[in-house]
């Protein structure tokens, strides 16, 4: 080989190409089908979502009857006028009712938008409620506990474990009082309030690493100012809960609460558990499950000054909660409530009868549950909220301010809850617990909620039903919307206003009318209504409140200067008119 051909370079040679393979092809919808594999429904989806189901169709079928008409009036005003409505059950300006919430408002905007009446609308609202309670309820189990079934256990004792005496009142979450009410502005205050909790839970975590910002606890603030607004008795016991969980859980020391950086941890103490890892240390050993926060107790003493300031750093709370009740000043001012309040004692002063019977199997499992906590925890967060709610309870039936007694609604929750969550920790004797808590909830259901779903045959006497009202819409057929009617009939006072209709006495309280004025109208009613009133007298009160028809019971006499146009086959009730008079201005 000649020499130049030697040194000559090489031409580098290629290394053979691997033999081209065919790229398998997902087939479609392969791809979704892996990442439903993956998912799974937790338990309190499927139970939980079956509730929901069962209970809306219950609602949706139950009569119209009870508080119903109330918020379907309340409805009819505001698709009348949003601004400016009208008083809910009589021809009076409404400006500084409380049934003018911002959740009734958005009702009034929906019936507007979409063409429906009050009743429609209220009806159409209790599958909302439901869902809104229902996941407030998850999400305020899950701020205690990561049992995936401690929600499903927490739904159940919600609707079963009370007592044995049923309680059917609007805030109550009993199975036979909920299908009735959740179409009610208290339905959704109620898993307000369960929201409004687990957002203040989730805040003032122990395991937060960093503290929360200032417009997160102004939210909070606002979210208890809008709760105080939709349902202003259940707001107290939110946000009483609300405060109840800052003041339990919010420590000084330097923790992140506080509004400090976290501390560096030392050896042993393992990262991202509230604390942040020293660069070079030694790795942390396996102590076993993580636990909850709850069930994990701040050990060593706190100085007290420290404890103030880092109470004292949640001040956008309380502001936020000031000007979003502010804002709704143009519909009511929620301060004058506490004023007012008086005239609603008497109503609710049946809270406070046979209070043993209707709670005493919830306080037979609870008090052993808040002592298990109580002894982890002395500052636990659940215990001291149930506390708390019953303190103003119990200050409703010292003084006599019964109204206080709707607390007891939302004082049962943090009872339910940490029963829920002990029931379903690990542990000794976890058995024994559930067979106890089953026995209760079971007693419970027989006995006071089981009349709502089972046969009357099957149920004992003194278990209550679902009530069934008469509709009156044979009477909303004739008389038209804002025409007043007198009557005294105890379901047609009712249920009138729910067609638009106005009453000469209003059954309930309410800011807007003073109660001498109420009163006053009653007596009128009365007196018109009782036979002995003459002639002259009658054509007075029909006058004076501009009355147009007359709504009777089939033994009331009617008088001879009315008219019969209508009446029910149902109940025997009799529809008449009034004649027209002269200068009346309808």
């Amino acid at each position: 080989m000649d020499s130049t051909d030697a040194r000559a370079p090489q031409t580098p040679v290629p290394p053979p190409s691997p033999p081209r393979l065919h790229r398998r092809r997902n087939p479609p919808g392969a791809t979704a089908t892996r990442a439903l594999g993956r998912w799974r429904p937790t338990p309190f989806f499927v139970f939980g979502g079956l509730f929901w189901i069962g209970v809306s169709l219950l609602a949706l079928s139950v009569q119209a009857c009870c508080d119903l008409g109330q918020h379907a009036a309340v409805v009819e005003r505001l698709r009348a006028s949003l601004l400016h409505p009208h008083h809910p059950a009589a021809d009076l300006p409404g400006a500084g009712s409380p049934y003018y919430s911002p959740y009734a408002l958005a009702e009034g905007v929906l019936a507007r938008l979409f063409g429906l009446s009050g009743w429609e609308t209220v009806r159409l609202a209790a599958p909302v409620n439901l869902l809104v309670v229902l996941l407030g309820l998850n999400a305020f189990v899950k701020r205690f506990t990561a049992n995936r079934w401690a929600s499903t256990v927490a739904l159940l004792l919600l609707v079963t474990l009370w007592g044995t005496e049923p309680l059917a009142w609007s805030g109550f979450a009993g199975l036979v009082s909920l299908p009735v009410v959740a179409g009610y502005p208290s339905t959704f205050a109620l898993g307000l309030a369960l929201l409004t909790w687990a957002y203040a839970a989730q805040l003032t975590d122990p395991e937060r690493a960093d503290p929360p910002s200032r417009w997160a606890r102004g939210g909070l603030g606002a979210l208890c100012g809008v709760l105080l607004l939709v349902h202003p008795v259940s707001g107290v016991a939110g946000v009483l809960g609300a405060a109840v969980l800052v003041l339990a859980r919010v420590r000084g020391g330097g923790g992140a609460l506080a509004g400090e950086d976290a501390t560096p941890a030392g050896d042993g103490v393992p990262a991202g558990d509230g604390v942040r890892a020293r660069e070079g240390a030694a790795p942390a050993r396996d102590t076993g499950p993580v636990r909850s926060a709850a069930d994990r107790p701040v050990h060593g003493p706190v100085p007290a000054r420290a404890t103030l300031r880092a109470w004292a750093a949640w001040w956008p709370v309380p502001l936020g909660a000031l000007l979003t009740a502010l804002a709704w000043f143009p519909w009511f001012d929620v301060f004058a409530l506490g004023a007012d309040s008086a005239v609603l004692d008497p109503t609710h002063a049946a809270l406070y009868t046979d209070v043993l019977a209707r709670f005493w199997l919830l306080g037979l499992v609870a008090l052993p549950a808040f002592g298990l906590r109580l002894r982890r925890d002395p500052r636990d967060a659940l215990t001291w909220m149930c506390a708390a709610c019953v303190a103003v309870a119990a200050y409703g039936w010292v003084s006599g301010h019964y109204t206080y007694g709707r607390v007891l609604g939302l004082a049962v929750l943090p009872a339910q809850v940490a029963v829920a969550v002990e029931v379903t920790r690990a542990g000794r004797a976890r058995a024994l617990k559930g067979l106890a808590v089953v026995a209760a909830a079971g007693t419970g259901f027989v006995f006071a909620q089981s009349g709502a779903v089972l046969p009357e045959q099957w149920t004992p006497p003194q278990t209550r039903r679902l009530p069934a009202w008469h509709s009156y819409a044979w009477a909303a057929s004739s008389v038209r919307p804002g025409e007043p009617v007198l009557t005294d009939q105890r379901e047609a006072v009712r249920s009138l206003p729910g067609f638009g209709i106005d009453t000469v006495a209003p059954v309930w309280s309410d800011p807007a009318l003073p109660e001498k004025e109420r009163r006053a109208r009653w007596r009128a009613t009365h007196s018109y209504l009782s036979g002995r009133a003459g002639t002259a007298r009658r054509a007075e009160i029909a006058r004076r409140y501009d009355i147009r028809w007359l709504l009777l019971s089939r033994w009331q006499r009617v008088p001879k200067e009315a008219k019969v146009l209508d009446f029910s086959r149902e109940t025997g009730e009799v529809l008449a008119k009034l004649p027209d008079r002269k200068g009346s201005s309808r």
